[in-house]
């Protein structure tokens, strides 16, 4: 026990942005007693485990390290194989509101599952992209429906940010709930929570811990240990750059000026064709994906200017290009059936 509640304090107060003076001082105790509890040399006072836990914002079984882990992970994996099943549904609107509804249910049931939340946040954010009327306008005969989930998910993602100590799983809450307040219009809610997540300018300078990790790499283990740094720090950077890449070449088909579009798709293009040279330094079925989404936000730029045939030519050379890259067959097929359901979804626009 003494392990699990030594790393669980740690977490949770990294978790609450406490420094161990700070946690100290809010306990009445020294610092030194924080270090000794963190360290594992030694244990809090029974007295001490309730103050604590509120200090941090968890329950002392959570704080204990009595969370049932592995029955959540059951719970977790029956029911996104649910939402696996739900996902079939052709209609994405429709499909989209029901997993929402499942998630909302499940949740309810499973309020300690943080997993679960994530997951239900997410769907919410996507159910908020179809529901803007500046996009799809969807649902609009069932809009108190829509802003009660909108509530409970916003509920529990504060709940989620407050309580789960996996870092990771809370920047993915303040990113989705970020979407849902930009797509309700709430600029100033969605300013709050993609002012805490991590950011690229933070590591202005060079001053980032990817770069000096390779560094260190290299003297403690030689260029062995820096390759296998590399490789992985690779694959970060091109999670990082598609999705930027993929948020621009969106914005600019959809809403900017033709050959603008066209100027920056093929710029967008040219960078996710860069990367692709490496292959293990990509995800490649992301790097399918965002091929697919920048040739169809440059096809629905030349669409919403009423030039069918630009359209046409773009998908002719899309095409040519895919079939000549080093993709396998199987990839080569994918790729294009992703293209292909965007063009018969997106039909209804034109």
């Amino acid at each position: 026990m003494s392990s699990t509640l030594g790393k669980n304090i740690k977490a949770y107060r990294k978790n609450k942005g406490l420094t161990q003076e700070e946690l100290a001082n809010l306990l009445n105790i020294t610092p030194q007693a924080i270090s000794k509890w963190e360290s594992e040399s030694g244990l809090p006072d029974v007295s001490m485990l309730i103050p604590l836990a509120k200090i941090l914002g968890v329950s002392t079984d959570a704080l204990l390290g009595y969370d049932t882990l592995s029955a959540n992970a059951e719970i977790t994996d029956r029911v996104r194989e649910e939402v696996i099943g739900l996902s079939q549904d052709k209609d994405r609107p429709s499909k989209t509101l029901k997993i929402c509804e499942y998630l909302a249910t499940q949740t309810n049931l499973n309020p300690g599952n943080f997993d679960l939340i994530s997951d239900y946040i997410r769907n919410v954010a996507d159910l908020s992209m179809y529901a803007d009327k500046k996009l799809e306008g969807c649902y609009q005969d069932e809009i108190e429906k829509i802003e009660e989930i909108y509530a409970d998910a916003i509920r529990k993602g504060a709940y989620l940010i407050g309580h789960c100590a996996d870092r990771e799983l809370v920047y993915k809450a303040h990113f989705s709930l970020a979407w849902i307040y930009i797509h309700k219009e709430d600029f100033d809610n969605a300013k709050a929570h993609i002012d805490v997540l991590p950011s690229l300018s933070a590591g202005e300078g060079g001053i980032i811990k990817e770069r000096i990790d390779i560094s260190k790499a290299y003297f403690e283990g030689g260029m062995d240990a820096v390759h296998d740094v590399v490789s992985k720090n690779a694959v970060l950077l091109f999670n990082a750059t598609s999705s930027m890449l993929l948020t621009i070449s969106e914005l600019y088909g959809w809403w900017d000026e033709p050959q603008k579009a066209y100027e920056i798709c093929d710029w967008c293009e040219e960078i996710l064709k860069a990367y692709a040279t490496r292959k293990e330094s990509i995800d490649m079925f992301r790097y399918l994906r965002c091929r697919r989404s920048v040739a169809f936000f440059k096809m629905v730029a030349a669409k919403r200017s009423g030039d069918t045939k630009k359209a046409e030519e773009l998908y002719s050379n899309f095409a040519k290009q895919i079939s000549e890259e080093d993709l396998t067959d199987e990839e080569k097929k994918k790729v294009m059936e992703l293209l292909h359901n965007d063009i018969n979804y997106y039909s209804k626009y034109s």
